[in-house]
């Protein structure tokens, strides 16, 4: 049996329209895509590098469906009900002041499936995330980074 995967809403439509654009590229434009390298490359398949570098293509992009699959067939939506504001946890928004610095930076706690650090969307198994979990508004917490101690205070938090 395979494993939970928690995921807020959001999350779970994120990687959903993932899948839905990785089938299109794997049934669709990649098939086509094959059959035009074989028509111009004739010959031998084995030397047609367009082809080639296709069929590599596909089989990685056959892999990520397939997590994908299992990741959405195992997912447990989060509920509202389950998403508080009145401490930090997984689905809430952090908004934090480095104590040091005064720089003020908002975070979003997501399950490790959801981690988009672009989008500050970090994991509640990250540094920041387990030191945050459980702490409200006001409070400050102490973050052991790979290069130093960081000390932020808790602004406020909202519902991711």
């Amino acid at each position: 049996m395979a494993k939970e995967t928690l995921l807020t809403k959001e999350g779970f439509e994120r990687k959903k329209a993932e899948l839905e654009a990785l089938e299109r590229r794997l049934y669709q434009e990649i098939p086509e895509r094959l059959k035009e390298a074989k028509e111009h490359g004739g010959g031998d398949l084995r030397e047609n590098k367009e082809y080639i570098y296709l069929k590599q293509e596909q089989e990685f992009i056959e892999g990520e469906v397939r997590a994908l699959r299992e990741l959405l067939e195992n997912a447990r939506i989060i509920s509202e009900d389950e998403l508080r504001t009145d401490e930090v946890g997984i689905g809430t928004r952090a908004i934090l002041e480095d104590v040091e610095t005064g720089a003020v930076a908002t975070y979003t706690l997501v399950p490790p499936a959801e981690v988009d650090l672009l989008q500050n969307r970090i994991g509640i198994d990250s540094p920041v995330g387990m030191a945050l979990q459980a702490h409200g508004k006001g409070k400050a917490i102490v973050v052991q980074t790979p290069t130093k101690r960081v000390r932020y205070r808790v602004l406020g938090i909202e519902r991711g």
